[in-house]
């Protein structure tokens, strides 16, 4: 191992001259090919001691590589990505398109608040009767209805957390999945038990809510996750170590990338102009805000 440190600071002598003296790269072509020939042995040798092999190593990291950076064009691989609720009956789908209304507002506290308005959802299964359970509970949503609670930034620092179900709704649209927004919407999927526990339950829910409330901390130090290139391999591995065991785990990690890029920048759009629409189109995989809708 310290070879491969001593190694890996030859070669970046060799780029510090290069930046620092302008020398010619080419003209160093042979020790470069020399250092890394020594570096690939160093690098066995550790691989040796530890029993691990470089082929399973080389295979693995492919494997991750692909998933961070696909190969082929996303556009191309949205129509294999799953959408989980396809097998339900209408009433327990998420509407393919949605668009949310964001409102500012002052609370006696003094603190500022955010609501929540469902502005339209197409399809609407539920535009002509919103029939009750055998519990007695409301099932699906209400257009021109409230979504939750008004909400704080609940911290005694002032952010933008107010508005952080946009976050949800970055998840909504790119991943085709949000438990959180599933029970808002009185959505679940009661007619599997299975899946109502499980992917629809509370676990999934304070999951979902919890890799919020951390993706906000992280972004912090990440330009607030403004661009994909903000949101590296740390993030992404506690993005999927959330959503261990759930529908969501096998999606990859460039889409996890998209869905939390998109949510976050219509965050900080929220927060710029005090509010205004996000419109999920979760067929197309995009969150975008407009400030006003017509």
């Amino acid at each position: 191992m310290l070879g491969l440190a001593s190694e890996t600071g030859s070669i970046l002598n060799v780029y510090k001259k290069y930046l620092r003296d302008g020398i010619d790269l080419a003209a160093n072509r042979e020790f470069l090919r020399e250092e890394l020939g020594d570096l690939l042995w160093y690098v066995a040798a550790v691989a040796t001691a530890f029993g691990l092999d470089l082929d399973e190593i080389a295979t693995a990291n492919l494997q991750r590589t692909r998933d961070r950076y696909p190969t082929e064009h996303p556009l191309r691989q949205r129509g294999e990505l799953p959408i989980f609720d396809a097998g339900y009956p209408p009433h327990e789908r998420f509407p393919r398109h949605l668009v949310v209304a964001f409102a500012e507002h002052m609370l006696p506290s003094g603190r500022a608040a955010a609501a929540l308005t469902l502005v339209s959802a197409e399809p609407d299964v539920f535009l002509n009767s919103r029939n009750d359970t055998a519990s007695g509970k409301k099932i699906g949503f209400q257009v021109g209805a409230e979504l939750g609670d008004p909400l704080t930034d609940n911290s005694r620092r002032v952010d933008a957390y107010r508005f952080h179900d946009a976050i949800h709704l970055g998840f909504l649209a790119v991943l085709n999945w949000s438990p959180t927004l599933r029970s808002l919407l009185r959505l679940k999927r009661k007619s599997n038990p299975e899946t109502d526990e499980c992917e629809d339950g509370a676990r999934a829910i304070f999951a979902e809510e919890g890799l919020a409330a951390v993706l906000s901390r992280l972004a912090k130090r990440r330009t607030g996750f403004l661009s994909e290139t903000s949101i590296d391999g740390e993030v992404i591995e506690v993005a999927k170590a959330t959503a261990v065991d759930l529908e969501v785990e096998p999606l990859p990690a460039w889409l996890w990338r998209s869905a939390i890029c998109q949510g976050f920048r219509a965050m900080h759009q929220l927060a710029e102009n005090g509010g205004g629409y996000l419109i999920a189109d979760l067929d197309a995989r995009t969150l975008t805000y407009e400030k006003v809708f017509s």
